[in-house]
């Protein structure tokens, strides 16, 4: 409640509502006080002039029964608490109460002419109760605060309930559209009640705004989703392209280890020396090749089999199939592979991290390949750590430049150049990770040492949720 915009608004108004009644009350009473006083003022000098005479003359003929009369009438006015007056010989009289607070005295001069000359005779002193004045002022004071009280708090109150009704409250459900908005009911508008349909003010205003900004982001989203299907496609291709490739090349050796045999049995026949046991040894050779070839297929068409149903896995099974796809390329290149990967059972989508997998061993090789030198190292470490399967893959190929490291996840992005890249494995590999394991995938340049030589390289790693089922 207290962080509600009506109650921060009346805060507002009642200190600037205190701030200028204060002022507002200081200068009426100053006002107030100052008028007071001149009427004061006023009628001190009427007293001079009328009274200061006769008590001259009474002075001057020692008429002290007059004199006291005098005094004593000016205590007639009920704001005069005390009479006195001194003569010049120091003779003192006095009527009333003298008071210490709330009082002020005012004296005047007796004279009397003698001989064109002023020849003082003593001294008037009149002292004066402020008390009422003040008790007034404090009475006026004490109404006004009251009743500028009263107007803000009603005032206050009418703001809160045109403000609650006309502002929060549509507020507060523009807040919670917000706060429940997902992908999932991104098609769900946003809309206020208004008290008029024909009225259209700034809530309005922010509504449409809120609505744009879902159709825009509904759009946006289904263009996102068409680009990842066709980088996803396009990924699937270039590594069809790869697979080919590789399918060509563990090919060879059986294709050759065939051709050979049966070469030789046509020979032995032509030239009488072929036996039924060199038959059969020659259908049994031929017969494993062609399990090889079919062996071959099979992994490979497991890996381009378009499954999106999640199954228990056991990751070294997993990596045994990405390494059986590219273990020949390896061979070739003279790439040495260590692993040290645990027997870990979890829950998800097999045939996608094979994809990550081999996309990131085929980095390793491009990358080594390219570097020319004579040992090519790459290793695999695979563990659990804090409940997360760890899955760490470092070259020797001397890393990643600096300047592009943080670029490699982005569509498009390659440093072998268009002819040898399409820029778009390691961006499908980030999504695969993040979006459908629910995991983290990362890079850096990693410096280690292996058999006492000191190694510089990229190293991808991979952070999977150790799942036994979709509920965990």
């Amino acid at each position: 409640m207290k962080n509600k915009i009506a109650y921060k608004l009346i805060s507002y108004i009642f200190l600037i509502s205190l701030i200028i009644t204060s002022v507002s009350i200081y200068f009426q009473i100053n006002t107030i006080y100052n008028n007071q006083l001149h009427e004061l003022d006023k009628d001190l000098q009427t007293i001079k002039e009328n009274q200061l005479p006769v008590l001259s003359q009474a002075l001057w003929n020692i008429d002290n029964s007059t004199v006291n009369i005098l005094l004593e009438s000016l205590l007639n006015d009920k704001r005069i608490t005390a009479t006195k007056i001194v003569e010049e010989d120091g003779k003192t009289t006095e009527f009333g109460r003298y008071k210490a607070q709330n009082s002020t005295t005012k004296s005047f001069t007796i004279t009397k002419k003698i001989k064109d000359k002023n020849q003082v005779l003593g001294k008037l002193y009149i002292t004066i109760d402020l008390s009422p004045l003040h008790k007034e002022l404090k009475g006026y004071a004490i109404t006004t605060i009251l009743t500028e009280f009263i107007k803000i708090s009603f005032i206050a109150f009418l703001i809160i309930f045109v403000v609650k009704k006309l502002l929060t409250n549509n507020l507060e459900k523009m807040a919670n559209y917000a706060e429940k908005l997902t992908l999932d009911n991104l098609d769900k508008p946003l809309e206020i009640k208004q008290e008029s349909k024909n009225s259209h003010n700034e809530l309005d205003i922010v509504c449409d705004s809120v609505n744009t900004m879902r159709i825009n982001l509904l759009d946006q989203l289904q263009n996102s989703r068409q680009r990842d299907q066709i980088l996803a496609h396009q990924s699937k291709m270039a590594a069809m392209g790869e697979m080919i490739g590789n399918i060509a090349h563990q090919w060879r050796q059986p294709l050759s280890a065939i051709s050979t045999i049966s070469s030789s049995v046509k020979f032995q026949r032509e030239m009488g020396l072929l036996g039924d046991s060199d038959i059969d040894k020659s259908m049994d050779s031929i017969t494993k090749s062609a399990q090889y070839l079919s062996s071959t297929i099979d992994d490979f068409r497991d890996f381009f089999k378009p499954t999106k149903e999640k199954i228990y896995f056991n990751i070294e099974d997993t990596f045994d199939k990405a390494l059986s796809i590219t273990s020949h390329q390896y061979y070739n290149n003279s790439i040495t592979l260590f692993k040290n990967i645990e027997a870990i059972q979890t829950y998800g989508f097999e045939n996608e991290l094979i994809q990550v997998i081999i996309n990131i061993l085929n980095n390793a090789k491009d990358a080594l390949v390219s570097k020319k030198q004579k040992e090519n190292l790459v290793f695999i470490d695979v563990n659990v750590e804090d409940k997360n399967i760890i899955i760490k893959i470092k070259d020797n190929a001397g890393g990643i430049p600096k300047d592009t490291l943080s670029k490699v996840f982005e569509p498009y992005f390659t440093t072998k150049g268009q002819s040898q890249g399409t820029g778009i494995g390691l961006y499908i590999c980030e999504e695969v990770i993040k979006k459908h394991m629910d995991g983290l995938i990362y890079v850096q340049n990693s410096t280690y040492d292996y058999n006492e030589t000191t190694y510089t390289g990229a190293e991808f790693t991979i952070s999977l949720p150790l799942k036994e089922s979709d509920s965990v």
